[in-house]
């Protein structure tokens, strides 16, 4: 079934809908005594691992959740993603692993999801048979098959939108554009000064793939959501449709030169933080800038504004920023589940929002304890765009369809694949898979 997101008021109000429980199922069946210990002291030691947050947020989290469980040690190890993961697998098919790891939404999940232990028996120990109350139905829902729930969703964030600097705009003498004709001209406009149009990391398949949704969502959702389920085929004219979008947008020169070949993190990033490019192609996440690089940001006037395309601006995409899982073949799964508890609802959960001025996943209404004022105005227009324009979930299900779809969409950008061609090697990863 498509998943909609209804968040009506999430960053002022919170995201207001509760759910019910999300029943016991036993996916290989929860350790009684681990269960037990999550209402008796926690002892012993955990390891967590992931690619998120920093080293600084996490050892923040751990001092925190000490005060809470002092006779607990907490370990952890932090990679780059691509490093975790392979890291993560080999450890879990040797058996082993951290106690504690965090997946994405979507196809992460989905691979790993083999490995991960039940917690609707923690979490009705832990917080009574209400528990799932306590989180937003569509959050939560993300770390759940067949009503068993396998992790506990942290932070929620939007994508398919353009950061702009109107700073620079305003200097270049150029307006912000309302439609794709007036991106053209203004990307037009901002080249002949020498600064870059929108910053793009595009030799990122996740970067990539958030703004074919955001265009394919707005061509036709319908199919878009049928082929991300399975129930449909990334052929469908609509798709193919959105591959010749994606591939205008290089014709046209909307992207900084060599986008294909940079990467989000730092190429594109440091081209907009440092005032060279007048729009940053990332979601909701790089709110972070204004913890992590106010010294370059902080004298720009810098808003969130949709994506120019169709009649009036491109839907986005939205999902949690993170599953965290309890590993099964944990020793330790009751103090396990209290950080993962801990990291998703808990103080740990403030800690970072504090940090990546994103979204709650909980029920009850979050801010960041201090939102820097320059964060005010672009944080707020991210809420209307949720509001408005939110056209569902932003993780593709299946891991080989994600990959096929990134590669398709990187090919179709360098120029090496047709849209046509780029649509039929998808729907024959989803036929494989």
């Amino acid at each position: 079934m498509r998943l909609r997101l209804t968040i009506a008021t999430l960053g002022t109000a919170g995201l207001l809908a509760a759910c019910g429980g999300g029943g016991g199922g036993d996916d290989g069946g929860s350790d009684t005594a681990a269960v037990a210990e999550v209402t008796a002291p926690a002892t012993g030691t955990i390891r967590y691992e992931s690619w998120t947050p920093t080293q600084e947020t996490f050892d923040a989290v751990v001092a925190g959740f000490a005060e809470e469980n002092p006779d607990v040690e907490v370990t952890s190890a932090l990679a780059p993603i691509a490093d975790y993961q392979t890291s993560l697998q080999t450890q879990l098919r040797a058996g082993g692993g951290p106690d504690v790891f965090v997946v994405s939404p979507g196809a992460m999940f989905n691979q790993f999801r083999q490995y991960m232990e039940p917690l609707d028996d923690y979490a009705e120990a832990a917080g009574g048979d209400g528990w799932a109350e306590e989180y937003a139905p569509e959050a939560l829902s993300r770390g759940q098959v067949d009503d068993a729930t396998l992790g506990l969703p942290v932070g929620y964030g939007v994508a398919g939108f353009l950061w702009v600097n109107r700073t620079v705009l305003a200097q270049a003498g150029v307006e912000v554009p309302q439609t794709y004709d007036d991106l053209v001209a203004a990307a037009d406009a901002l080249a002949a000064q020498g600064i870059a149009p929108i910053a793009l990391g595009g030799k990122d398949a996740w970067q990539v793939t958030d703004y074919y949704l955001a265009l394919a969502a707005d061509i036709d959702a319908d199919a878009l959501y049928a082929a991300m389920e399975g129930s449909g085929e990334w052929t469908a004219p609509g798709l193919v449709e959105a591959f010749e979008a994606w591939s205008q947008l290089f014709a046209d020169g909307v992207f900084q030169e060599g986008a294909v070949g940079a990467a989000t993190y730092n190429d594109a990033y440091d081209l907009f933080t440092q005032g060279q490019a007048a729009f940053f192609a990332n979601g909701s996440w790089n709110l972070d800038m204004y913890a992590n690089s106010l010294d370059r940001v902080g004298g720009y006037d810098i808003d969130a504004v949709p994506f120019p395309f169709g009649d009036d601006g491109a839907p986005i995409t939205g999902d949690v920023s993170g599953i965290v899982v309890v590993n099964k073949a944990s020793e330790n799964k009751g103090a396990a589940y209290r950080l993962a508890e801990y990291l998703s609802r808990g103080d740990g959960s403030q800690i970072l929002m504090d940090t990546f001025l994103d979204f709650p996943v909980t029920a009850q209404a979050r801010e960041p304890s201090a939102l820097p004022e320059p964060a005010a105005q672009p944080r707020a227009s991210i809420v209307t765009m949720i509001d408005e324009r939110l056209a569902g979930y932003r993780q593709v299900p299946s891991p080989t369809v994600a990959e096929a779809l990134g590669q398709a969409l990187v090919a179709v950008a360098a120029g090496s694949a047709s849209p046509d061609e780029a649509a039929g090697r998808v729907q024959d990863a989803a036929e494989s898979a």
